[in-house]
C-alpha cells in the first residue's frame, strides 16, 4: 500500500506540477528544484519488502520507476532548448500515465481490491 501511495503522490507531482517546474527550468534554467519532484520511497525500499510483492507488481513497479528515472536523468543532464524539453515531458507523462495504470491494476489485484475475473471483464468491453 506504501508504494502504491508513493507511486501516486510522485505521479501527482510529475503531471500536475509541470507547468510550473518546467516554467522554472526555461527561465532559470536551474534544475535545483528537481530532487523535490522527483523524491519518491521506492529509492529506498529494500529487497525484502520487495519480496512481499508478487511477480506482476515488481514488473510494473519497474517499469513505472524506470521511466521516473529515465525523466530525472533526462531532466538534470540535457541541453536541449526549454521548447524541446517540455514536449519530450509532456510525451514522457503520457507514458509514464499507462505504466502508472498498469501498476495500479497489478496492485489492487494483488491486494484483492479488483478481482482478476473484473479486470478480464473490463478488458472484454
Amino acid at each position: 500500500m506504501l508504494l502504491k501511495l508513493d507511486a501516486r503522490r510522485l505521479f501527482e507531482r510529475i503531471k500536475y506540477r509541470a507547468p510550473e517546474y518546467m516554467y522554472d527550468f526555461s527561465l532559470k534554467r536551474s534544475r535545483d528544484h528537481f530532487p523535490e519532484i522527483f523524491t519518491n520511497r521506492y529509492d529506498t525500499v529494500s529487497i525484502k519488502d520487495l519480496m512481499l510483492c508478487g511477480q506482476e507488481v515488481i514488473v510494473g513497479l519497474d517499469q513505472y520507476y524506470s521511466k521516473i528515472d529515465e525523466m530525472r536523468w533526462y531532466l538534470n543532464h540535457t541541453q536541449d532548448m526549454p521548447n524541446r524539453v517540455e514536449d519530450k515531458i509532456h510525451g514522457h507523462i503520457r507514458e509514464l500515465e499507462r505504466f502508472y495504470e498498469t501498476l495500479n491494476l497489478y496492485i489492487d489485484v494483488e491486494m484483492g481490491l479488483i478481482t482478476e475475473q473484473q479486470t478480464n471483464h473490463e478488458t472484454d468491453n
